[in-house]
């Protein structure tokens, strides 16, 4: 079970990180912001923030193997 989460959460790290330089490189290299006015740059926005959410679970996922890591070295670094 833990596996899939995990899948699940690097899955959706790469298509929030794909779905970010897509809108950049669309709004960089491609002129629908001008040729579609208001709604290409909607489109743009959407795309890009889109890509923001699901970039969230990212910083939970090194929190938490950050966390992880920190309690595996805690009892050799103790000096109890």
């Amino acid at each position: 079970m833990k596996a899939s989460w995990k899948w699940l959460l690097y899955t959706s790290m790469g298509l929030g990180l794909l779905l970010v330089l897509g809108g950049v490189a669309l709004a960089m290299f491609s002129d629908i912001s001008v040729s579609m006015g208001v709604r290409g740059v909607q489109i743009i926005a959407g795309i890009i923030g889109l890509g923001l959410l699901l970039l969230v679970p990212s910083k939970i996922l090194l929190t938490l193997l950050l966390m992880k890591q920190k309690s595996t070295e805690q009892p050799a670094n103790s000096k109890g």
